[in-house]
């Protein structure tokens, strides 16, 4: 199993959920039941309610949320209470990781420990298909802290550029791919006519009159078809992965650019990230940039780019 990389626009929605649907179960509540652990309106088990703190100790500005696959503690009949949170700040798009305290071992059978679960560990006891793989643990809260100072690391903008380069690049394919489609359909509409055997041996006998004028129309599409994949498959996919962000109560936006993306597999993890004002960002990133804003999630502009969330895009050049 993948690590996951947990969306910060994701978790918030969960947690609000999470928290509505709180909100709403309290009645199921005993008067006799000791009270619940809060972190951030979440109910948590006690260790979990500790660890958070002494996180926000170490960086006060971190939060916490739910989001998928988070082992938790059923109470009565309505309330989750979380073993798990994710820990991420604002600004960013990606949680930097997540923390827990429950039985991470392989067989479901062993002690509860400190968990934390980050893109940076590779705990080689463990095959690299499974959860633990990306995990490390401890029994006290004072060796879990160490493992939060050493793996708590927001994303770079080349990773979270990583992220959706696939997804740009698929859209860019897809619309190279449906030229390429177009230009069989409009070749085949002249392979497979039945005036074909007739009109290549008459255009021998006449000197290429043709008996079946819509048929001279199908090769003059093929023709047309033709001509646009040759310059779609010539054409260079030169993209600008822009991501907005808040800065010091000031709107700034990390860029990377990226050239040859459709030939590219994956990205330098060193390459160069420029940050503009917004204010400051060239007029052919901020003209693409404002027209992408008006698109949905996910939506690919041929010429233009892709909007991948609401503070992220990939702009053509």
């Amino acid at each position: 199993m993948s690590y996951d990389h947990e969306r910060i626009d994701d978790i918030e929605k969960k947690t609000k959920q999470l928290v509505t649907k709180l909100s709403e179960s309290v009645e199921t509540v005993n008067e006799g039941d000791p009270p619940l652990h809060m972190v951030d309106g979440i109910p948590v088990v006690r260790e979990v309610a500790q660890f958070c703190a002494e996180i926000r100790k170490v960086n006060r500005h971190v939060k916490f949320g739910v989001g998928r696959r988070m082992k938790y503690n059923l109470r009565g009949n309505r309330i989750s209470v979380m073993q798990e949170l994710y820990a991420y700040m604002d600004g960013h798009a990606y949680a930097m990781m997540k923390v827990g305290y429950a039985d991470y071992s392989t067989k479901g059978n062993g002690d509860s420990k400190f968990m934390v679960y980050a893109r940076m560990i590779k705990n080689e006891k463990f095959r690299d298909d499974s959860d633990q793989y990306h995990m490390a643990t401890a029994e006290n809260i004072e060796r879990a802290i160490k493992n939060v100072k050493k793996y708590m690391r927001p994303y770079s903008p080349v990773e979270c550029a990583t992220m959706s380069f696939e997804a740009v690049r698929s859209k860019f394919s897809s619309v190279v791919q449906g030229v390429s489609s177009e230009l069989y359909q409009a070749r085949s509409n002249v392979l497979e006519s039945v005036h074909v055997r007739n009109e290549l041996f008459h255009m021998l006998d006449v000197g290429y009159e043709f008996l079946a004028e819509d048929f001279r129309e199908k090769i003059v599409q093929w023709r047309e078809k033709y001509n646009e994949d040759q310059v779609a498959r010539g054409r260079a996919l030169h993209a600008y992965y822009v991501n907005v962000r808040i800065h010091r109560e000031e709107m700034v936006c990390d860029v990377i650019e990226v050239l040859d993306a459709n030939k590219r597999s994956r990205l330098d993890a060193h390459m160069p990230v420029a940050t503009y004002k917004m204010e400051d960002l060239p007029e052919g990133i901020a003209g693409n940039l404002a027209a992408l804003s008006m698109v949905d999630d996910g939506h690919y502009v041929d010429g233009v780019g892709m909007r991948v969330d609401s503070a992220t895009f990939w702009v053509q050049r």
